[in-house]
This record gives C-alpha cells, sequence and structure tokens, in this order.
C-alpha cells in the first residue's frame, strides 16, 4: 500500500468499497449501449411488404402470376387442315347464305375502286343474276383498312398452316395490332373471349374453331374466320396478310341493269385505259384468260404474271399520264423507300378503240 493511500485511510477510514464502485460506473460508461427490442421495427417493414405485394397484383393479375414461362407442345396443323381440305374438295366447308346480302346497297355503275366479284347468284323474288361488288383499299400498306365485322374476299391461299379459298367469304375479327389467342378452339382477342354474332352462329351449328395463335398481329395482318361456314364443322382461324385479301363486299350489282366493264363483252370500247387495265388483270386473276390475252400487245411479253394479284389490289397507288393520243403510261408509286416502281403503258387500238397491254 502507498504512503499516500495509508495517509488517506487513516484521514477518512477504508475507501475501498467506494473505489470499486466508482470503477464499475467508469467501465459501465464506456461500454456500448445495448438497445431494448421494439415492436415498431418489424411492425413497420412487415406493413411495407404487404403494401409491395397489394400493388404489385394490382397491377398485375394472378394469372399473370401463375402463367407458364417457356416452351409448351407445339400446336400440330397436319390433322385439321386435311379435314378441312377434305370438306373443301366436297364442297362441304362453306354453306353461303346469299339471301344475307339482300339489303346491300344496289350499284348502277362499277368503276374506280370498285369490281364485280366474278360468282354469279339469284335472289328469292327476283329474276335477275346477281354479282357483290368488292371495293378495293386505297392506303393499303398504310393504314388500318378493314375494320372488326367487315365481310371480305380472299385469294386461295395455302401458304399458312390453315388455308382460305377464293370461293369463300370471310369475316374480319380482328385486325393490326390486337394479339389474338387461339387455343383448343377458344379464341381471345386482347385477352377476353371474342363475342360477335358471327361466335353466336358458331356455336349454335356445332362449328369448330380450329389453329394455335398467340401473336401480336403486324400492321399488314388480319384475323379471319369464314362468314358461311357449314352447320358440324371446323373451321381454320387465319392470320391473312393485306395483300391477300381481295376487298370487302360494299354491294349488288346485276347483269341487267348494272353497267361495268366486267360485264362488257370482248370489243366494247367507251371504256378509259385505266379500265381496260382493270380488266386484263381481273380477268387473268377470275377469269379464263383469253380476254386477258386479247388485251395485252402481241410484241409484248407480260414478265409481271406473278404480281397480277397485287397490281390489281394496289390500283391506289398507280397513275396515268398521257404521252400521245393514243399512249398512256401506267406508274405504280408506293411513297417509301426502297420499294420498286412498275411502270406499263396501254395502246389505243386504231381499228376498234380497245386499249391493250404494253411494257
Amino acid at each position: 500500500m502507498s504512503d499516500f493511500k495509508r495517509k488517506l485511510d487513516k484521514m477518512m477510514g477504508d475507501t475501498s468499497m467506494q473505489e470499486r464502485r466508482i470503477k464499475q460506473r467508469v467501465h459501465e460508461n464506456f461500454r456500448a449501449p445495448v438497445k431494448k427490442p421494439s415492436w415498431q421495427v418489424p411492425f413497420v417493414t412487415a406493413a411495407i411488404a404487404v403494401v409491395a405485394l397489394f400493388l404489385f397484383i394490382t397491377f398485375n393479375p394472378i394469372e399473370q402470376l401463375s402463367s407458364n414461362e417457356g416452351s409448351e407442345i407445339p400446336y400440330d396443323p397436319l390433322d385439321d387442315l386435311a379435314q378441312i381440305s377434305a370438306l373443301q374438295k366436297k364442297q362441304l366447308l362453306s354453306a353461303i347464305r346469299y339471301e344475307k346480302f339482300a339489303e346491300l346497297p344496289h350499284f348502277d355503275k362499277v368503276d374506280g375502286l370498285h369490281y364485280v366479284d366474278r360468282e354469279a347468284f339469284s335472289l328469292e323474288g327476283s329474276d335477275k343474276t346477281f354479282h357483290t361488288v368488292i371495293e378495293r383499299k386505297a392506303n393499303l400498306y398504310d393504314s388500318v383498312v378493314y375494320k372488326v365485322g367487315d365481310i371480305v374476299r380472299t385469294m386461295t391461299n395455302t401458304t399458312s398452316h390453315l388455308p382460305t379459298y377464293a370461293d369463300a367469304y370471310y369475316e374480319v375479327v380482328a385486325v393490326p395490332g390486337d394479339r389474338v389467342v387461339l387455343k383448343n378452339g377458344q379464341l381471345k382477342v386482347n385477352g377476353k373471349p371474342l363475342q360477335s354474332e358471327i361466335l353466336d352462329y358458331y356455336e349454335e351449328n356445332g362449328v369448330t374453331i380450329v389453329g394455335g395463335y398467340d401473336q401480336l398481329l403486324n400492321a399488314r395482318e388480319y384475323f379471319l374466320i369464314n362468314h358461311f361456314p357449314a352447320s358440324e364443322t371446323v373451321q381454320a382461324g387465319t392470320i391473312t396478310p393485306v395483300h391477300k385479301i381481295y376487298g370487302e363486299v360494299v354491294g349488288l350489282a346485276t347483269e341487267e341493269n348494272t353497267e361495268s366493264i366486267y360485264f362488257a363483252k370482248e370489243g366494247a370500247n367507251a371504256y378509259t385505259a385505266e379500265q381496260y387495265f382493270d380488266l386484263f388483270l381481273y380477268d387473268g386473276l377470275f377469269g379464263s384468260g383469253h380476254l386477258a390475252q386479247s388485251l395485252i400487245d402481241s410484241k409484248t411479253s407480260f414478265t409481271q404474271t406473278n404480281r397480277l394479284g397485287e397490281l390489281f389490289l394496289e390500283a391506289a397507288y398507280r397513275k396515268l399520264s398521257p404521252i400521245s393520243d393514243n399512249r398512256v403510261e401506267v406508274r405504280y408509286q408506293y411513297g417509301r423507300a426502297g420499294v420498286n416502281e412498275h411502270v406499263f403503258y396501254m395502246e389505243q387500238r386504231p381499228n376498234t378503240g380497245t386499249w391493250v397491254v404494253s411494257e
């Protein structure tokens, strides 16, 4: 014990206990404080998680959370294609009800972008021979030209896995920008089951839509189904590019009363160069082709035979410019870089007044 400590003890008595208490307090003051558990922190954390989950479910419905990701078993069109083709060959795929066209407007004259459908039919109570009038569309490649519910004619197109046929009438059920899902006979457009009169008719008559799609239609695609399906048949739901659709049904024409070059006999000379050019394309597409041969210059080898359908549909993209009294330039201009223009010439025969195609 130090001398100072002995003197201090004599003066104040034994201070050992006090010293130990002082050391203990100093030691406690230098230790990190121990936080007491609080109910607030876990409660707030849990509340944030619940709110986040609620917002996620609100903006992402449960069916999205549970949707399958990745590849699935693909749709196999072979059996459906065989069945549809067999029905078509036996003329059992469609049951066209021409009386449905009876209320369409009647055309006294068919020209311009309108043309006469080649199929003739009769209507009850009339002794006239009728044809539907089809409208080709302007701005074919630049806008949405058909709307849901339009009745259209198409070319026979077997390049897709389920075909369309030239002798059937089709109804537009989805347009560019729509998402089409067809699976196990159930058709949805933009996430909702499609509801329309045509689908009610399908259901009432035992008609099944076949095909397998989960696709956003691009700017030139339409989804079509047969407007006049035969009862108890399978029918293709098909995505069809706009250049395979020949136009919309807009009216009726009669062979007895309607003025049109499409009813004209060979040798008629009261029509323009452009009308004769249309007649040339029309007969090459829908007719026997004999008239088309008579409308082409004998010295010309027409090299665009594989584009007859497109040239006929693209009538709004062409412009006629007179070169002389009996010669006219026909130029297709699309207004897009990289798209080739097509140029033809029409020459008038001096002896008949008809116009013939030359290149």
